[in-house]
């Protein structure tokens, strides 16, 4: 696995964590806002791995030919 997709998975458990959290409580502002933030950064870094993806591929394909 590739560092970009590490982050999305640490990203994605704490987000997950968070959520739990919020099943057994009221979440305060600061976790709320964490919440919008690591959404935001997954959007991107989806993106970036996606992109990594295709970039990857494309090398592979252009070394075996």
């Amino acid at each position: 696995m590739n560092e970009t997709f590490n982050r999305i998975n640490q990203l994605s458990d704490e987000r997950f964590n968070l959520y739990r959290l919020a099943g057994k409580q009221h979440l305060t502002v600061a976790q709320h806002e964490r919440i919008t933030e690591i959404t935001n950064q997954l959007e991107v870094l989806w993106d970036q791995y996606l992109r990594e993806s295709v970039v990857g591929q494309r090398t592979e394909r252009n070394t075996a030919a």
